[in-house]
């Protein structure tokens, strides 16, 4: 299938054409979200979709979460390998989450249907979702001191999930009997495959009505254009080398701090990407897969070069990543990878870090990557939630925590946000207090967590959940808790101020814990705070307005 000659395309049909397929994605998404089981799903918006030719390459994307949108084309890689596109045919759904064949961890599994239109494959539809609980030794599988996958649940090779629009049973089977909440996992894999329906119907109307030459041709277009565009601000760029380093957190099988190094070299009109003097993988879950890595990449590049043009293939072909094997980046199987989000988003605030001096405009200072995030699992002991035989219920909650976006030279950076390959919301009280034994006993904004600045940084959220039933198992983690690690300022802008997780502030008792926690046990009655970093300051903190710091007093940022 040839998508290339489409000499007779104008510009105008070309952008309609490029908005007409976001908008299949963004019906997709719609799909997907109201026909989910999980709240991680409906209501945190943990999830994506897209569309694909059939030679790989995306074409659109939903504007969902960036860190499991750019893995599609690489996991697709590995399931054409297993399933070579003369095997699949009308009604087929592929899946797989395995984080060694182009996924990120196994809590996101990806979903493929192949378009068909008239006998000829035209298209390739694609949903990942964020499971909730996938298995593994504690709720919400993730645990920072796992030292092999083979701890993090249940792992899908490349299979067919859905075989000519039949379900194959025996999956759906293994894969309930595997994690904690069969019901809500089996409920958000038809969520995936309602969402990849979708995309089919109507990739194939698109398609029909334009003809399917020319929908290939202007497909062709679309791809160009995003990859011209890419050249030309890139060649614009001065050539030269530009290096940048961030640490995070180890604290699991280390104290030493994981340091991610990068140097981005531009020359002409390509820009390559090495990460040539990352530390080398950690025998815990903060391994990043390569597909992640990538994705990252690739987000923070367009953030600086071309984030005002639509997202899809053309925009990554000018662009060239190398991460050495056996790194914290690109780990050998079997290495642990669930908790690799943080490691992620690591990479994306290197990558920006590098690239600020090449396009200030589009810069700005170090964002919070803290990630404060838990999942929680137990029995819900409260009397309206127990069954007819009097039996409690077993739950499985989760939430995610945002914090302060960094200084720019357009404004203060914005408060209380997911920066980078996140994008999530945070769980509403009500939602969290309804399907789970968890109360919400404050969510507010940090004064002062901002790097101070021209332009200060974003403040970070902080909040407090306590815990209802007798026996509550916790995983969680935070990022950004030390001095050498908290969001960097940028054109003289201060740091933004740290994140953490504390147990039973105020109360007897109280402690102050580690960056990662894995299998804590909580009691009736305990509370735990979660607060986010705020992001660093752009500027010297002397040249700002003084109506800005007026503002800052009168509401409470500082």
């Amino acid at each position: 299938m040839n998508f290339r000659p489409h000499g007779n395309i104008d510009p105008i049909s070309r952008d309609v054409f490029q908005q007409q397929l976001v908008g299949i994605a963004e019906e997709m998404s719609m799909a997907l979200r109201r026909a989910a089981f999980s709240s991680i799903i409906w209501d945190m918006y943990d999830y994506a979709c897209g569309l694909f030719t059939p030679e790989g390459e995306m074409m659109a994307q939903a504007e969902t979460i960036p860190a499991q949108l750019g893995i599609m084309s690489t996991a697709l890689s590995h399931m054409k390998q297993a399933f070579p596109l003369d095997q699949w045919k009308p009604g087929d759904v592929l899946v797989c989450n395995d984080p060694y064949k182009g996924c990120t961890h196994t809590m996101d599994i990806v979903l493929f249907s192949p378009v068909f239109l008239e006998g000829e494959l035209i298209g390739i539809t694609s949903t990942i979702a964020h499971h909730v609980d996938i298995g593994g030794k504690i709720p919400g599988t993730e645990a920072a001191d796992n030292a092999e996958i083979f701890a993090e649940g249940i792992i899908l090779p490349p299979l067919k999930l859905v075989d000519g629009g039949k379900p194959n049973p025996a999956i759906f089977d293994i894969i309930a009997a595997n994690v904690r909440d069969p019901a809500s996992c089996q409920g958000d894999l038809r969520a995936q495959i309602a969402g990849c329906r979708m995309g089919e119907r109507r990739l194939a109307e698109l398609f029909k009505r334009q003809g399917v030459s020319h929908a290939k041709a202007l497909t062709g277009a679309c791809l160009d254009y995003a990859e011209t565009y890419m050249r030309r601000v890139i060649a614009a760029m001065p050539d030269g080398r530009y290096h940048a380093s961030v640490l995070t957190e180890d604290d699991t099988t280390s104290d030493e701090p994981l340091k991610i190094a990068v140097t981005v070299e531009v020359k002409g009109d390509k820009l390559k990407v090495d990460f040539t003097g990352t530390v080398a993988q950690r025998d815990n879950a903060l391994n990043c897969p390569i597909a992640s890595t990538l994705s990252m990449t690739n987000y923070a590049v367009k953030c600086i070069v071309a984030p005002e043009i639509a997202q899809n293939e053309g925009c990554n072909r000018a662009v060239e990543m190398v991460a050495p094997e056996g790194s914290l980046l690109n780990p050998r199987r079997p290495a642990a990878v669930s908790v690799r989000h943080l490691t992620q988003q690591a990479v994306a605030d290197a990558v920006l870090k590098a690239m600020a001096p090449l396009a200030p405009n589009h810069a700005a200072a170090g964002c919070q990557i803290s990630f404060p995030t838990f999942c929680a699992g137990g029995f819900d002991e409260r009397p309206e939630k127990r069954g007819e035989d009097g039996m409690a219920p077993y739950y499985v909650i989760s939430d995610i925590i945002g914090g302060g976006m960094g200084g720019s030279a357009q404004g203060d950076g914005l408060d209380a946000i997911d920066t980078h390959g996140g994008n999530c919301a945070v769980l509403s009280a009500e939602v969290i207090e309804t399907l789970s034994p968890l109360r919400v006993l404050e969510t507010s904004l940090v004064a002062g967590s901002g790097g101070e600045g021209k332009h200060r940084g974003g403040l970070g959220i902080r909040r407090d959940y306590q815990f209802l039933s007798e026996r509550t198992i916790m995983g969680a983690y935070v990022q950004q808790t030390r001095d050498e690690t908290r969001p960097w300022g940028l054109e003289g802008g201060k740091p933004g101020q740290p994140g953490f997780i504390s147990l039973n502030p105020g109360k007897p008792g109280q402690r102050p814990l580690k960056s990662k926690i894995y299998g804590l046990k909580l009691e009736k009655g305990d509370v735990m705070r979660f607060q986010g970093a705020g992001g660093g300051g752009w500027g010297d903190p002397k040249t700002r307005d003084a109506a800005a710091k007026a503002r800052d007093q009168a509401e409470g940022f500082v």
